[in-house]
């Protein structure tokens, strides 16, 4: 076995382990850091299966003749199929989806999904979040990466909470809850436009902006850039965010709900919370506010402390 393959299955092993209770964030940030080859492999992985997944039927007929097709979604500890598998697929999925209805919707529940376009372009849908595809346009309910090919010949919009983005080739993350909508910039540069805002800002790698709709404000920051997309990554960062947008991410991210009391939605707050758990990250939330937790029906309150 090369080296090319042996990283393929060590992202295939961390890619379904990812969907695991117990995951080890600390080591697949380890393992995720060590090389920047690991970063496009396990996007190729979560590509071919999300693509697998989504095509099976057709997939089986097209590899009829291979005995070692990815017939069954592959586990962790038994990996069914290596690099030339994964390239293989792809390149099926691609001609498959330039057939399919241009229209098309993806919802998710509890796991995130990868959405691949006909040019090759990848959304990773986050938790609990709504995708519409048609042609070169989309509109998000929810969070969403968007990893999207250079083509001067396509330009991509995006629409969600009252914005307009525009790509000309790039890698962003868009989140629309929590009554506001967050885009930052890990690679390249897109153009943000709404009719609630006097003309449109251009963001550039390293570069966030925070739209509120009601208000129609729109606020330029730097982002670093371990903290665009985190939640790949099974982490929510904040810089002096609203606790009410807080609550909002953790409810989709980490399936809890959340209630807080009074005007404590207007707060701020600024740290990172690890969301494989959501009780825990709750916790270190109220914590770190100096918050009273309690139960409130079948979900949580935040309120202040009785002093």
């Amino acid at each position: 076995m090369n080296e090319e393959d042996t990283i393929i299955e060590q992202a295939t092993a961390w890619h379904f382990a990812s969907a695991e209770p117990d995951m080890d964030w600390a080591a697949f940030t380890g393992w995720l850091e060590a090389d920047p080859r690991h970063r496009v492999a396990l996007d190729q992985v979560a590509l071919a299966d999300a693509a697998v997944m989504d095509h099976r039927a057709e997939l089986a007929s097209a590899f009829a003749a291979n005995d070692d097709a990815p017939a069954r979604r592959p586990r962790p500890r038994r990996l069914a199929w290596g690099g030339a598998a994964i390239a293989a697929s792809l390149a099926a999925i691609l001609s498959f989806q330039q057939l399919a209805p241009h229209a098309q919707t993806y919802e998710t529940g509890a796991q995130a999904r990868l959405v691949t376009l006909a040019d090759g372009s990848a959304i990773r849908l986050a938790p609990r979040s709504r995708l519409e595809v048609d042609r070169t346009e989309v509109s998000l309910e929810g969070g969403a990466w968007f990893d999207i090919r250079h083509d001067p010949a396509r330009q991509l919009s995006v629409k969600a909470g009252g914005l307009e983005i525009s790509d000309i080739g790039t890698r962003f993350d868009i989140q629309a809850s929590g009554g506001q909508v967050r885009v930052a910039v890990g690679e390249g540069r897109v153009r943000v436009s709404s009719e609630a805002m006097g003309h449109p800002v251009d963001l550039t790698q390293g570069q966030g902006l925070a739209f509120d709709p009601k208000g129609g404000t729109a606020t330029v920051s730097r982002v670093p850039g371990t903290d665009i997309g985190a939640w790949r990554n099974g982490r929510l960062s904040y810089n002096a965010a609203p606790l009410s947008l807080v609550v909002a991410d953790l409810s989709r991210y980490a399936g809890v709900k959340v209630a807080v009391a009074g005007d404590l939605g207007d707060r701020r707050f600024t740290g990172t919370l690890v969301i494989g758990d959501g009780k825990t990250a709750l916790r270190d939330l109220s914590q770190l506010m100096d918050l009273e937790l309690g139960r409130s029906g079948d979900g949580y309150r935040l309120e202040r402390r009785a002093r």
